[in-house]
């Protein structure tokens, strides 16, 4: 009877080597034929722009006279009403610390390397935490998808953060479940880097955890906040009161939308604010009853209903949201695939994930508008989502 051997130090080292030679490959062949001919990763660019200003220079990252070489680069005939300002907490700085030193188009090649191996790492994490078959079709099919997400793509092009954040959220929720809080927690302050993503999903497991009397959860993401908080004070004591003034700037400029805004708009032109505001409303409540349902009853399944309906609703509601930001629909949205895949198997499950991936690219094919991304972008995939809570409510909270 043959058994599974756990992979030895040897042959994880060789993997690792292995893995690093083809990122090394990938990344000069992207800088050769990308990079270099076509600078862009214009989420990217500001961050590593800024790091660069602080760490070579001695210059504060979020200062006007940054962000006005920032937009010398990215923006120079002032077309655009957004601002390209460094607008991230500073620890996201030990991130790409060693990409300053770097030429910009090298920098930009990696990072769009390590980016395409950190949703690779999520989707496989997802297909082990949510008990997929260990199969290479599923496998392969798992990686094909999470790769040509539409959010998670376009997180690889713009060079956004937003995928760090759903490793680390990955990473926070299974360490929960396997009660190894301590890890949770550092990896739930991990996601801190872009924090308007997860400002309810965080809520909604600190609240679990205490009602739970999950200490040592809570004291870990508290202290690791702190921890990280520390380090970037020493990097540059006045920061906090930087990124503030920056942010003040970054509003006066920004002109973002939230899914809500584009719906209510769309129903009622001109006339939308009170109905974006009664459906906020709801949703708030909605999401709160099941919040309040998980915390009375220990059942897992109630505690996967309220995170989706964290997720969801905080990519609804608040202001200036992206598409991108919209990669962490993967969580449930693989959970509900799990669910239909032991139902009606593997081809209807298939089906679900082509249809799934195609349609938002559809979508933008056939809205574009120059370089810009139609604001309809914003809601198929959150609608959907919501569309899912609501219709297994009655399954999930009897």
């Amino acid at each position: 009877m043959e058994t599974n051997s756990p992979i030895s130090r040897r042959q994880w080292f060789l993997i690792a080597l292995f893995l690093l030679l083809i990122s090394a490959v990938e990344s000069a062949a992207i800088q050769r034929t990308f990079t270099s001919q076509l600078p862009s990763g214009n989420d990217f660019y500001p961050r590593w722009a800024g790091a660069k200003a602080l760490l070579l220079e001695g210059r504060d990252p979020y200062s006007p006279e940054v962000t006005a070489d920032i937009e010398a680069i990215l923006d120079p005939l002032q077309t655009r009403t957004n601002s390209f300002s460094f607008a991230y907490p500073l620890h996201v700085i030990f991130m790409l610390w060693p990409l300053v030193y770097v030429d910009y188009s090298w920098a930009q090649a990696i990072w769009m390397v390590c980016l395409q191996w950190l949703i690779i790492a999520s989707g496989v994490l997802l297909m082990r935490q949510g008990g997929w078959p260990r199969t290479g079709v599923a496998a392969g099919t798992a990686i094909f998808a999470a790769l040509f997400f539409y959010p998670a793509a376009r997180a690889i092009l713009l060079g956004q953060f937003t995928l760090h954040v759903l490793l680390f959220l990955i990473l926070a929720v299974g360490a929960l479940r396997q009660k190894r809080d301590g890890w949770a927690g550092f990896f739930l302050a991990a996601t801190s880097i872009k924090p308007q993503m997860v400002l309810l999903v965080g809520l909604w497991l600190m609240l679990w955890a205490v009602w739970r009397r999950r200490w040592r959860f809570v004291g870990s993401t508290l202290a690791s906040g702190v921890g990280m908080l520390a380090a970037s004070l020493l990097l540059f004591p006045r920061w906090p009161l930087s990124f503030i003034e920056d942010l003040g700037r970054y509003a006066d400029r920004a002109s973002g939308l939230n899914p809500l805004d584009v719906l209510a708009g769309a129903l009622i032109p001109g006339g939308s604010a009170a109905l974006r505001w009664a459906i906020t409303a709801v949703l708030l409540l909605l999401m709160a009853w099941a919040w309040w349902r998980a915390l009375r009853r220990a059942d897992d399944a109630l505690f996967d209903h309220a995170l989706y309906w964290g997720i969801t609703i905080n990519l609804l509601v608040f202001l200036q949201t992206g598409s991108t930001n919209q990669i962490l629909l993967l969580l449930p949205f693989a959970a509900w695939l799990k669910m239909l895949y032991d139902k009606w198997g593997g081809w209807m499950t298939g089906t679900a994930v082509l249809i799934l991936t195609l349609t938002p690219w559809i979508l933008f094919i056939t809205t574009i508008s120059g370089n810009y991304e139609n604001p309809l972008l914003l809601l198929p995939l959150p609608l959907l989502a919501l569309l899912v809570l609501l219709g297994r409510w009655r399954a999930v909270i009897p």
